[in-house]
């Protein structure tokens, strides 16, 4: 999957009704947003002062979604992406449990990534995210017009490197896992589609930046849409 935005990472997982077929592509145009509540919209994660961290890692916004997949065999496809500074690659598997008009399946996917985070304002710095998503969905391709899908999403991220705090750079060494549930429809004929997706999942914080340590957690919502064509 082709993710393009900035410093808030809001993948959605677009599972759709199942995956792309055999020696066929998926061209997908879009938007998702990373919504955070609770304690990760306080102003500052780890210290009473001004943390970068916070605002270059776990920061809310609005990205544009380019995305891209290719069918490599029967059930089994493959995605390639960027979102913001941060690579994705994507593999997706399927097990049909009908064959006919009305196609249910279960779809499970695995989703590694790794990018940068450059610190802004004045004292600036660097450090490097990298994660694995794994969302599994039961979806429904209802004869090529209506799809359905929803399931469940985990995954875990990692940052390592030096971001400002209090006008310092000071290491960051955090950690993120998540888990969560999401929820999609598509809405089209033949080849061309509209999808929607909603993900709801709980990320907890931990690590250190600088001689403060980091513990929190909160609810975050990425809502999604994407006007797909099969190739």
């Amino acid at each position: 999957m082709l993710l393009v935005g900035g410093c808030a990472i809001a993948p959605p997982a677009l599972t759709g009704g199942s995956t792309t077929p055999s020696r066929r592509g998926d061209v997908l145009l879009g938007g998702a947003a990373r919504v955070p509540f609770g304690r990760l919209r306080e102003p500052s994660v780890l210290t009473a002062g001004d943390s970068r961290y916070r605002r270059d890692a776990q920061a809310g916004g609005v990205v544009p979604v380019v995305a891209a997949r290719y069918g490599l065999a029967h059930h089994f496809d493959i995605g390639l992406g960027v979102a913001g500074s941060t690579a994705r690659v994507e593999l997706r598997r399927e097990h049909v449990l009908a064959e006919g008009s009305t196609r249910p399946s279960f779809v499970y996917a695995i989703a590694p990534y790794v990018g940068q985070i450059a610190g802004g304002g004045s004292e600036g710095g660097q450090a490097t995210r990298f994660g694995v998503d794994v969302p599994v969905t039961y979806s429904i391709d209802f004869g090529g017009v209506y799809e359905f899908w929803f399931g469940a999403r985990a995954g875990a991220e990692g940052v390592r490197g030096r971001l400002g705090v209090d006008g310092a750079r000071q290491d960051v060494r955090a950690q993120k896992l998540y888990g969560g549930a999401l929820f999609g429809l598509a809405l089209g004929f033949r080849r061309v589609h509209i999808l929607l997706e909603l993900t709801a999942a709980y990320e907890q914080w931990w690590g250190t930046h600088g001689d403060t340590s980091l513990d929190r957690g909160g609810l975050v919502l990425t809502p999604a849409f994407a006007l797909r064509v099969r190739l």
